[in-house]
């Protein structure tokens, strides 16, 4: 049986587009800029998810509040100018998405990456016709898994939240379902993986992003 959801709520990193080598590129070029030790890609899984302050944070091994700013500062200039050098979507994505607009459901980007960057990424990926909003991390805004964003871009369309799902491939997301009141979907394909989305109450886990539509 085929379930028809108002809403849908996808995460960007690890969920709608690999991105993972431009972030690690640039926190590296960040770090060596800064005096620190680079970390691998497969480090960065990890890292990433809660924000650019807990990334560098976390790859500065909790360095003073004053350099992570300056890395900070850092990385965000170098990603902002870079995000789009390996940056691609999933396979099967653009068509899940084709289908899912098709078929009437409202569709929104909420991530923990700056709103500057998250749009450009979306927009430079999938185009402007798909998503009725994107929201990244803007001053005053709170980060997921907060449920405020996400709770504001459905009611923006009149989309309650028993009739909508969130995609995503990490523990902040299915949290963040859970503490807006959607259904959680993990996506297998990610950064993180099976056991921690399952520890994170995953309602579904979906090994591809064409069983989206099917759930």
């Amino acid at each position: 049986m085929i379930k028809k959801w108002d809403a849908i709520v996808l995460d960007l990193d690890g969920t709608l587009a690999d991105t993972l080598q431009d972030i690690a590129n640039a926190a590296n070029a960040a770090l060596k800029n800064n005096g620190f030790d680079m970390w691998t890609i497969e480090q960065y899984r990890f890292m990433v998810g809660n924000g650019v302050r807990k990334l560098i944070e976390r790859a500065t091994g909790g360095a003073k509040p004053d350099i992570i700013e300056r890395v900070m500062t850092d990385y965000n200039s170098i990603y902002s100018r870079d995000c789009l050098k390996f940056a691609a979507p999933y396979d099967k994505m653009p068509e899940t998405l084709i289908k899912l607009k098709e078929s009437g459901v409202y569709l929104f980007v909420v991530t923990n990456k700056p709103d500057a960057q998250a749009k450009k990424i979306v927009s430079h990926l999938f185009g402007q016709c798909f998503f009725q909003g994107v929201y990244g991390t803007l001053s005053g805004r709170k980060n997921k898994p907060d449920p405020e964003v996400t709770l504001n871009a459905l009611a923006s369309v009149g989309c309650k939240p028993d009739r909508s799902l969130f995609v995503g491939d990490s523990d902040v997301d299915m949290h963040t379902a859970a503490n807006a009141g959607l259904k959680g979907a993990g996506a297998l394909w990610g950064f993180r993986g099976r056991d921690e989305l399952v520890a994170a109450g995953a309602d579904y886990l979906l090994e591809s992003p064409a069983q989206i539509p099917l759930l």
